[in-house]
């Protein structure tokens, strides 16, 4: 897998934890270490991330995040699981190693093959 791809997908994984425990109906379900430590072990986990993603890349991915919630969309059965839409056949049959940055041709959202 490409390594920024593999990059923008712990990302998106990351912030969507920093959200949920964010979030103030979150419960630490009797976990020992506090919420803040928790909070700021992710933040740290999540810029080290960043710093690994070119700056083009990351406005990007900050601009999808905003506008979806996310930044990255697997594709399953050829279909985006952000838009819901069946990728266009030239995209489907190309082989998908996810070796490659690519994105849905009709949401713009960054995209690898589960």
């Amino acid at each position: 897998m490409n390594k920024i791809l593999e990059a923008l997908i712990t990302l998106n994984d990351l912030d969507l934890m920093i959200e949920e425990i964010k979030n103030p109906n979150y419960r630490d379900l009797g976990f020992e270490i506090d919420v803040q430590q928790k909070l700021e072990a992710l933040e740290k986990a999540r810029d080290e991330i960043r710093s690994k993603i070119p700056e083009n890349i990351l406005r990007k991915y900050d601009i999808l995040k905003k506008r979806y919630g996310r930044g990255v969309s697997p594709i399953i059965g050829g279909v985006c699981m952000n838009c819901f839409v069946k990728l266009p056949i030239s995209v489907v049959s190309q082989p998908h190693n996810n070796e490659k940055i690519e994105t849905c041709p009709n949401c713009g959202i960054f995209i690898y093959w589960a």
